[in-house]
């Protein structure tokens, strides 16, 4: 299976959730992991999944996602796909969600979102800071949805 992450990344804490999941994913096969900044649209060729997440900030994606999503339209071609994001630990209603945007905007793209989109939580502090057992929780959350993509791939056989 060959994975694609890309995520966004404020305080570092999102990038520390994106690397995690990608070193989750090695086992599954060939994995990248890069910024949204960095992204080309030929990082897409051949992959299987798509993981994309980004900061919460003024309850929802950076303007800086929200502009990048744009960028994925027609270029989903049936490619399973998931959202993530770091967010403040309380009520979505409260604090938002980056992950619900990138996920409609996945869907919209015509991606396959094949389960809902995950929140890590943050500190609230002047910097933020994952709260323990966040990346741990990552890492299971990208296991699980692998073993699910891998699955499916072994029915279409």
């Amino acid at each position: 299976m060959k994975t694609l992450v890309l995520y966004e990344s404020k305080f570092g804490n999102t990038k520390r959730v994106a690397e995690m999941i990608g070193m989750q994913l090695l086992a599954e096969g060939p994995v990248r992991v890069t910024t949204i900044e960095s992204y080309k649209p030929q990082f897409l060729g051949g992959v299987d999944l798509l993981l994309v997440g980004g900061p919460t900030q003024g309850h929802g994606a950076t303007p800086e996602m929200r502009q990048f999503l744009t960028t994925l339209r027609f270029q989903a071609g049936g490619i399973r796909a998931l959202a993530f994001d770091t967010r403040l630990n309380g009520p979505i209603w409260l604090c938002g969600s980056a992950a619900r945007d990138i996920e409609n905007e996945l869907r919209e793209a015509g991606f396959d979102v094949i389960a809902p989109a995950a929140s890590f939580l943050v500190t609230l502090a002047r910097r933020p800071e994952l709260h323990d057992g966040e990346l741990r929780r990552a890492a299971d959350w990208a296991r699980r949805n692998a073993d699910e993509v891998r699955g499916e791939q072994l029915l279409a056989v």
